[in-house]
């Protein structure tokens, strides 16, 4: 499990005086205001190592993703707190102008905000007024819209030493000048561009080095990370974190170790997965970069890889040296992975006293139901419990540091109820560390899912390749034997205590999965968590208690972030629904009541209400097709099928509102162009791209014939329509 040599580490400790957040510091406060102010005009974008180590020093930026090389999502100011935390509102906005999944937590640094919306389109704004100062567009091709299997969304960039690092959807990475947005350089960072590989995390910056991953399991792809010198732009390293097929050489010493844990008949032609999508940070006192990776594809074990063992480094914590690229010690969180337990989640670098000793930790709950402590020196396991409802593994082994597998969790049989479900106890949502109360604030999942075996087990280019189902009909059969645990369905947020393990305290954020953001706690001991509906809350960090909820308007997944500028705190959040999750907008959610025009929204002490879009009409849930369209009931029974194979039904929800058009509503002027939108790409730009590459021209009509089918039977109330 771990291969590394014992290095030591030194993080400076700020004392809060210095940083501005002591008990004295009241708003409105001279002194206090002075400390929040650069002390000399900087050149935009100025971060280098020196000034990130010391970035609690200046807490009124927001240095990077999570804000540190601690990735702890956490602020020190306590200008807004909790006292006046009711007195929050509106400061003002800027209107992206899209309709997709916004993710990204902004970076804010010397009062300029750094964003990233869909496909990678950055804004540089003020961030005291919200006035456009630039905006860089990567001009990415339609077609990948569907190459993603989680929406066209982006989480953020790295700023350093003057640049802005963005990384593309179609996988192209961009340095920009900070001050100008211009470009300086770009590199594509896909090497096998027949495999639906993609970029939608935010850039690491890592000795020297600017690293990126791609994301695309559930696509069928090898997933692999890329360093370039941070500079110059020239290729630095590559790490491949599945083997090859054992034909072909592997690229990279560590795969040594990963190749015997794969069975001889392993499903090379699917990919192998563990694509690093999202989740890195960096210590650079120990010159080491961690990196979460991905799940297996295709997702069940028994099919990735029949007769194999854990099949490394998928579901993994990697420590790699970020200068060359070498791995120094890895852990597998979930050995055999055959449920889409990423360990793509946030990691966060934390001291920690723990059974009286100071303790240089990494901390994560990933999508597994655990939350781990390791040494982030050398990988050893400190301590690993549940944090939400698991029961795919009884509990992790302490001598192995390996779970203990349940029967529960094996649907190689029969479809089995599994604890977390797919979308996992924590998913992508940034959760936060608070240094004042010691917790971790957790945006928990607490839903199950009813696994089953795909029959389709043949690799299909362009299409979800999981080859695991939701199994509706298995659903009441796998819960009479599971009447020992209920079916629980909601998010909450959890103020987790990492040291002795266990729930501080948790309050029910939405009773519908998936429907809340990641989470922003600060000095002022509040944490602040945005959701579906349209609010941001606020809440007593030590409590739980709610402190103040404000209507938006447009629903929030992405995390908030605290920064300040001439002593006045604000608090920002990019608003708009989409992700994996949010394909199809709930009748309670801000996108099925205003629709889902993305905006950039920040608060401070003494706002006004947040302005919010009008309400949309959803009436119309289906109008009549035009005469002239040829159906047959061979037709649409083949057309349905093709729907969800070609992943239609991913993005389009017959008969719901969502992020994408409701197909049930087309206008005569789209049926009669259907074949130049489906097949000739005719709506390339706004995200529709050409199907050609994988449906013929029967395969599009029999799918007209099956939404024409089901808006005929809609719009007449002869059938309901099917979900």
């Amino acid at each position: 499990m771990c291969i590394s040599r014992r290095i030591t580490l030194f993080l400076p400790v700020i004392l809060l005086a210095v940083c501005g957040v002591a008990s004295g510091n009241i708003p409105g406060d001279p002194a206090y205001a002075e400390s929040l102010k650069p002390t000399s005009p900087k050149q935009p974008g100025a971060i280098d190592e020196a000034r990130m180590a010391q970035a609690d020093a200046e807490p009124q930026n927001w240095y990077a993703t999570n804000r540190t090389f601690a990735a702890d999502h956490y602020s020190p100011l306590s200008q807004i707190n909790d006292s006046n935390a009711e007195r929050l509102g509106f400061a003002w906005q800027y209107n992206t102008g899209t309709t997709r999944g916004l993710e990204a937590s902004p970076v804010v640094i010397d009062g300029v905000m750094y964003a990233t919306g869909n496909w990678g389109v950055v804004y540089a704004l003020d961030a005291a007024t919200g006035r456009e100062l630039w905006t860089f567009n990567p001009h990415v091709d339609g077609r990948w819209a569907r190459r993603a299997c989680c929406d066209i969304v982006n989480r953020g960039v790295a700023v350093w030493k003057g640049r802005v690092y963005v990384a593309a959807l179609d996988g192209r990475l961009f340095a920009l000048d900070a001050g100008t947005g211009r470009q300086i350089w770009v590199r594509d960072t896909i090497i096998d561009h027949d495999r639906f590989l993609t970029s939608t995390g935010a850039p690491q910056i890592a000795g020297g080095n600017v690293v990126i991953g791609n994301g695309g399991a559930e696509m069928g792809v090898r997933g692999y990370l890329t360093a370039f010198d941070a500079e110059t732009g020239a290729f630095a390293w590559r790490f491949f974190i599945v083997p090859a097929d054992p034909s072909k050489p592997q690229e990279n010493p560590e795969l040594a170790i990963a190749a015997p844990t794969w069975g001889p008949k392993s499903r090379w032609d699917v990919g192998g997965g563990g694509a690093a999508w999202d989740a890195m940070a960096y210590d650079p006192e120990l010159n080491l970069l961690y990196v979460g990776t991905g799940n297996g594809s295709p997702h069940p074990a028994f099919v990735r890889s029949p007769g194999g063992g854990d099949t490394l480094f998928v579901s993994s914590i990697l420590a790699l040296n970020p200068k060359t690229g070498r791995m120094k010690w890895y852990y597998q969180t979930t050995p055999k992975d055959s449920w889409d337990f990423t360990a793509t989640q946030q990691m966060t670098l934390l001291d920690l006293t723990i059974s009286g000793k100071l303790r240089k930790v990494l901390v994560q709950a990933p999508k597994n139901g655990f939350f781990y402590v390791l040494d982030r020196a050398t990988g050893e396991l400190i301590s690993a419990e549940k944090y939400t409802d698991v029961n795919w593994a009884d509990h992790i082994d302490m001598k192995t540091g390996r779970p203990v597998f349940t029967a529960q969790g094996d649907y190689s049989r029969e479809p089995k109820l599994v604890y977390p479900g797919e979308a996992g106890g924590h998913n992508w949502r940034p959760m936060s560390y608070s240094h004042r109360t010691g917790y971790v604030y957790i945006p928990t999942l607490d839903f199950p899912m009813v696994f089953s075996l795909s029959r389709d087990l043949a690799y299909h280019r362009g299409t979800d390749n999981s080859m695991d189902v939701t199994d509706r009909a298995a659903i009441s059969r796998a819960q009479k034997g599971e009447a020992d645990i209920p079916v629980i369905r909601h998010d909450t947020l959890q103020a987790y205590d990492p040291v002795h393990q266990r729930a501080a305290w948790s309050v029910v954020t939405s009773t519908d999965p998936e429907q809340s953001g990641g989470v922003l706690s600060t000095g002022g001991d509040i944490v602040a968590q945005g959701d579906a509906t349209g609010f941001l809350n606020i809440y007593d960090a030590r409590t739980g208690a709610p402190l103040s909820h404000i209507r938006v308007g447009t629903g929030i997944m992405a995390a908030p972030v605290s920064y300040a500028v001439a002593g006045r705190q604000y608090i920002a959040v990019m608003a708009g629904l989409g992700g994996a999750s949010a394909w199809e907008f709930p009748e309670n959610s801000a996108g099925y009541r205003y629709g889902n025009a993305g905006r950039i929204v920040v608060f401070a002490l003494d706002g006004g209400a947040v302005p919010t879009p009008a309400l949309v009409d959803r009436s119309v849930v289906a109008i009549s097709p035009p005469s002239g369209i040829r159906t047959s009931p061979e037709m649409i029974a083949r057309g349905a099928r093709l729907f969800d194979y070609a992943r239609c039904s991913g993005c389009h929800v017959p008969g719901k509102a969502g992020i994408a058009p409701n197909l049930l509503t087309m206008q005569e002027s789209t049926h009669r162009a259907f074949d130049q939108i489906v097949l000739g790409g005719a709506l390339s730009a706004a995200g529709m791209a050409s199907f050609s590459d994988i449906l013929t021209q029967s395969d599009a009509d029999d799918i007209h014939a099956y939404l024409a089918n089901e808006a005929k039977n809609a719009a007449t109330g002869y059938v309901a329509v099917r979900h």
